[in-house]
């Protein structure tokens, strides 16, 4: 009842505003049923974010206008790929249709009245959750991909919340929220209909819930924390982890408690934490199926040095060709290129005696693990890193569809300017817990580093914790070159 008196107040508030929307609706549904459909389902769901942010006590009309901003910027990005099929990597086959496919199959037995997912191969719940949508207004995949624009709006006010919380000005909680609302790579992976929106959503939430933690410490929060991880398991294995690891290494150095009750709790959670990965993907406790097949040599030469081959050998996992996509939970399985396909290499040589480095026609490096020998493997770990923080570099573009990397590389050096002038903020307790986990994102990637287009996917949570740290280091710029 007194969610519907606010829906009163505000309509009576803005009326002549709801009679235009309404008329606008009108129109819009007489030309294209599904984009009304959508818009009137987004509508909905900014409605519900609102109430919530009022709810929650935020007055300020910075962070309403902010998240409008970002769902006008993505939506924009969405209409643009789904009208005008814009596809330049893909060739329209990824993992995207897959999960339609899934969709549509789901929303069509939920009106039948089966709730089962038997017959239905499913990794993991996103395509259940976006059939579910479909289910409640048409099952067409542009309602999908404006669910996901939601999805990244979302994100972009805890980025706003993340800088505030780390001691940022609204000003510059809001600067930060619009670097990460035209980030590019989210801008065209959030924009599809892919679980990227979701993985970045979570991570953040997870971010800014590790920075609370660190604060002021509680159970209830804790509880929180641990299902928004145990979600992220679930949907990226590899990146959950990374927050796990943040999180105990963060608690130990930055804790605000004394170190006796520090080492009692961290105890606890050590212990309970560790059943995340069997909860989430079924990997045992602290992931040890996991890390028994992918923390291993030949996994990680496979991956590093034969995955973005056209013609990939066989699988050390599995006795099957694998899919050009990220390591996955589940067994490899044949299909066709996906969106993450975009500078896959096509010449692979195996001979040890080769360059390091070697690109092929497809602009793809590979960087050789160099296990014989300790310096060898250390000195290619770092370059692989490199690339995982800096790449594409300009010489590992090949084709003039590689091109739309390069706005992305420019906010990126542009940014990471002020991100290291960021890190020298005085608290830099929270600061260190952004950069630890992007640290580890990284590294993580460039253990398994196979080719860009996977890379530039993998790593928007990293850069995205980095940017939380530009409005900082704005700040400080302008007052050495003001001073």
């Amino acid at each position: 009842m007194r969610f519907l008196e606010l829906i009163s107040k505000y309509i009576l508030k803005y009326k002549k505003f709801v009679i235009c929307a309404i008329l606008f609706f009108i129109v819009i549904a007489f030309f294209d049923k599904v984009l009304a459909v959508g818009i009137l389902f987004i509508a909905f769901l900014t409605v519900i974010t609102f109430l919530i942010l009022k709810r929650i006590g935020f007055k300020t009309k910075r962070i309403y206008i902010l998240f409008l901003i970002a769902l006008l910027i993505h939506l924009g990005a969405v209409l643009f790929l789904y009208y005008a099929d814009f596809q330049p990597f893909s060739g329209g086959a990824g993992d995207y249709s897959g999960y339609n496919s899934l969709a549509q199959e789901i929303s069509t037995r939920l009106h039948q009245g089966d709730f089962s997912l038997d017959g239905l191969s499913i990794g993991h719940y996103y395509p259940i959750i976006i059939g579910y949508i479909y289910a409640l207004t048409l099952p067409e995949i542009l309602i999908g991909q404006m669910f996901n624009a939601w999805l990244v709006a979302l994100l972009v006010v805890f980025v706003y919340l993340i800088v505030l919380e780390i001691g940022g000005t609204e000003k510059g909680a809001f600067f930060a929220g619009l670097i990460v609302s035209v980030y590019p790579s989210l801008l065209f992976y959030g924009s599809l209909l892919l679980k990227d929106a979701l993985v970045v959503l979570l991570c953040s939430i997870i971010l800014l819930l590790i920075l609370k933690l660190l604060k002021a410490f509680s159970w209830g929060k804790f509880l929180i924390f641990y299902i928004f991880l145990s979600a992220l398991f679930h949907f990226r294995i590899y990146i959950g982890f990374a927050a796990l690891l943040c999180f105990i290494i963060s608690w130990f150095l930055f804790s605000n408690l004394k170190l006796r009750k520090r080492l009692l709790y961290v105890l606890i959670m050590i212990i309970v934490l560790g059943f995340i990965p069997q909860i989430s993907t079924g990997q045992g406790y602290y992931g040890i199926n996991f890390m028994k097949t992918y923390l291993h040599r030949k996994t990680i030469t496979y991956f590093r040095e034969l995955l973005s081959a056209p013609n990939p050998k066989i699988s050390p996992i599995t006795e099957s060709s694998v899919v050009y996509d990220e390591p996955s939970t589940s067994e490899p399985s044949t299909s066709e290129p996906s969106t993450s396909e975009s500078f896959t290499s096509e010449h692979i040589d195996e001979s040890v005696d080769k360059p390091i480095i070697k690109r092929g026609v497809g602009s793809s490096v590979t960087v050789k693990t160099g296990f014989e020998n300790p310096f060898t493997f250390v000195k290619n770990s770092l370059i692989s890193f490199s690339y995982t923080l800096l790449g594409p570099f300009p010489w590992h573009l090949r084709y003039l569809r590689h091109l739309f990397i390069i706005p992305e590389l420019i906010l990126w050096y542009f940014s990471l300017f002020f991100i290291i002038k960021g890190i020298r903020k005085p608290d830099k307790a929270h600061v260190f817990t952004l950069v630890i986990f992007s640290l580890l994102v990284f590294g993580a990637l460039s253990v398994f580093l196979t080719n860009f287009g996977i890379t530039t996917r993998i790593r928007i949570p990293a850069f995205i914790s980095l940017l939380c740290l530009v409005p900082f280091g704005f700040k400080r710029f302008l007052k050495d070159n003001i001073s």
